[in-house]
């Protein structure tokens, strides 16, 4: 006897097919999203659905997979596994938000001040995390050595040293 899915009887035939075509998108969309806005400002979650995914033309199709799985979180999750990939997206205190802080942004030496500092505050094991952010801030300091911008380069190096563990 076949087992009844809910999710086959919203999302299709292939809903696993779907699902992962879903969060390509989103992940896609919450990059690029990112790169435009996220460097001036904090891009809060709702933001990101609303400026990416409502705005998408899978949306329509999706809306019931949303409300099944729950967009924020998986708005929440790309978001994560774009920082797993290397793209300097950090979360801010207090619900702030994300931000996109690669050499480009004005105040990306304070956002990763800011990153570290809440760090020291909350007192927990976040060693995976710290070592992705300083591969990736690795690779920016390179990034500014090559661009001859060496005083920023050496700022931020002064950051990472400060919250080295």
């Amino acid at each position: 006897m076949v087992k009844f899915n809910l999710g086959d009887k919203f999302l299709g035939e292939k809903p696993k097919s779907f699902k992962k075509e879903i969060d390509k998108n989103i992940k896609k969309n919450t990059l690029y999203y990112m790169q435009d806005f996220g460097r001036a400002k904090w891009v809060k979650t709702e933001e990101l659905f609303l400026g990416t995914v409502e705005k998408a033309d899978f949306f329509d199709k999706a809306k019931r997979w949303f409300a099944f799985e729950g967009a924020k979180s998986k708005i929440a999750g790309a978001t994560h596994k774009l920082r797993r990939d290397g793209y300097p997206i950090i979360s801010g205190r207090g619900r702030k938000g994300y931000r996109y802080a690669d050499e480009e942004c004005e105040d990306f030496i304070d956002r990763w001040d800011e990153v570290f500092s809440a760090w020291d505050e909350r007192k927990t094991n976040l060693e995976d995390e710290y070592r992705n952010y300083e591969k990736i801030l690795e690779g920016i300091i390179k990034r500014l050595i090559a661009k001859n911008r060496i005083k920023e380069a050496e700022k931020l190096q002064e950051v990472l040293v400060k919250h080295r563990q």
